[in-house]
This record gives C-alpha cells, structure tokens and sequence, in this order.
C-alpha cells in the first residue's frame, strides 16, 4: 500500500510550499501522524475542490511539518493517472467549526485511511501528558504509576503522567483481556517530559501480538505552559 502512495519529494519543498498556501489560505494548522508500525513514509496532496497543494510527507515516526488547507473540509490523496482528475482521495478529513490547531491521525484501512482528529490545543494534551489511541479491536488498560486507564478502540484517550517524585521516571504497564482478567504485555519505566508530549498507538502484528509505538513532540515554550 505504501509503495502506491508514495512518491518522490522532498522535505524543504513540502515545507515551502505549506507555508505560502496556509500564507493564501488563512485556514488552520494541521499536522499528521502516520499510524502504522515500523517507519513507513508517505507523501499525500491536500485537495479541496479543484486546488491541489503539492503533498505533505507524512510519517509514523513523527508529526508532519505544518499545513493549512484552504477548508476545512479536505481530502489528502495521491496521484492516479487513472482517475480524471490525476489524483485519488485516501482520507477525507472535516475539522471541527472551532479550533485552528489540529493532528489528524491517519489509520491505514486497505486503500484508504481512517482518519481521527484531534485538537492539537486540547487542554488535556500539554507537557508531561500522553495521548493514547487504541488501533486494535481489544479494550486495553494502562497503569501510569499509581493512575489506571482504560482504553477503548478508536478513541482518543487523554492521560497525565503521574506527580514527579524523588525519580526523573515512572512505572508504565499495558494490559490486554485474557479470560476475564487483564495480563500485562508490556512494562517499562518512562521519563518525565518538561516540554514535550507523547503519542502512543496500540496495533496488532500480522501474528496478532499486541504492540506499540510512541512518538514525542516537542512543544513550544507557550504550549508547554498551556
């Protein structure tokens, strides 16, 4: 799939380009993450109606550079010279009436994406905070030092890291169902985060394993604040 949507382009034209249509468009911010396990890249195109943005590089291994779409309403798509119009809609995406900050995650579902907003400002998701999203079809549960969660499919899930104590780190536990009870797949310790956040997504191998992948983010002084 990912062989089909990628194409050839480089970082600094992406970059240079989002910024002098968001510069023409006014829209809000957007950022993308890839949720997909490994390292896979793809290069996607904004389109709304009948404007086309040369593509945005999307990763699994970190957010993309910032673009804004001339709507919000919008599709992300890659070219198909099958199609009239030369292009091909993998994921359409609506944004919220309010906000003007926003990461789509995108979900790969056969030849198309499923796409989860989130409010990049979301009050919940500042420094030292975790964002969860459950890509299997199992409720799962986290332990962060003393905290539970629970982490349902499909849902965007919000979490502090605990009080920092004596130590610069804390216990972090997964938990899947197993017969009515829940069994720890992973256990490690984690770093307090003074000015950035984490992504965590919950994917299952092609053997079935339950896994994940963490992604940081790196906040501006204003935004650690907030």
């Amino acid at each position: 799939m990912f062989h089909r949507l990628t194409i050839a382009l480089t970082v600094a034209a992406c970059f240079s380009t989002c910024t002098a249509w968001g510069e023409e468009s006014g829209g809000p911010a957007v950022r993308a993450l890839l949720l997909a396990p490994g390292g896979p890249v793809v290069n996607l195109h904004p389109v709304s109606g009948e404007k086309v943005s040369d593509a945005v590089q999307i990763g699994a291994r970190g957010l993309s550079e910032s673009f804004r779409p001339v709507a919000r309403e919008f599709s992300l798509a890659t070219p198909d010279t099958k199609q009239e119009s030369g292009y091909r809609a993998v994921g359409k995406i609506s944004l919220p009436e309010q906000g003007k900050d926003f990461i789509i995650l995108l979900e790969p579902a056969k030849e198309m994406f499923k796409v989860h907003v989130v409010n990049a400002r979301e009050s919940r998701f500042g420094a030292d905070c975790v964002l969860f999203f459950n890509a299997s079809d199992s409720i799962l549960g986290a332990s962060l030092g003393a905290s539970k969660v629970l982490i349902k499919p499909r849902v965007p899930v919000f979490t502090k890291a605990p009080s920092r104590g004596d130590k610069p780190f804390y216990q972090v536990t997964f938990y899947q169902p197993d017969n009515n009870k829940a069994r720890p797949f992973a256990n490690t310790r984690w770093p307090h985060r003074d000015a950035s956040r984490c992504y965590v997504f919950f994917y299952r191998s092609e053997t079935g394993r339950l896994s994940y992948q963490a992604v940081d983010e790196i906040l501006t002084p204003v935004a650690a604040a907030e």
